[in-house]
């Protein structure tokens, strides 16, 4: 969702970023958003401990725009952070070259769980 509003965003900026490079960035993210998702796959769980959370993006404040759960029995770490760190770089650059930055509005970090197998997110802390 994030995407398509920053898509609409851009196209509507004229001047900011030529078009062409906003579409090449946006199909990079969305590229990306999509090997992340591969790579968290069903995020299989037993219990709470086998649940992890990772940040995502990043917005005006510095901090993480979303956050996705992973389960560390079914997740490589190590694929999963070099993804996010590339998608983070994309995603930073990208925002680097539009003005005005949004407003600095920081999510709050959710909490992991365990539900019917499945790690899943639920309200912040």
């Amino acid at each position: 969702m994030r995407g398509l509003i920053l898509l609409v965003w851009l196209l509507a900026a004229p001047g900011l970023l030529p078009v062409a490079a906003a579409a090449d960035a946006v199909s990079d993210l969305a590229r990306l958003r999509a090997e992340i998702a591969s790579l968290v796959g069903t995020a299989r769980c037993m219990n709470l401990v086998q649940c992890r959370i990772a940040g995502l993006g990043i917005d005006a404040c510095g901090s993480p725009a979303e956050y996705l759960v992973y389960s560390w029995m079914s997740t490589d770490k190590a694929a999963l952070d070099t993804k996010i760190a590339e998608y983070n770089f994309v995603q930073e650059d990208l925002q680097n070259k539009q003005q005005p930055a949004a407003a600095c509005v920081a999510p709050p970090e959710p909490v992991a769980t365990c539900i019917n197998g499945r790690c899943v997110l639920s309200g912040p802390r």
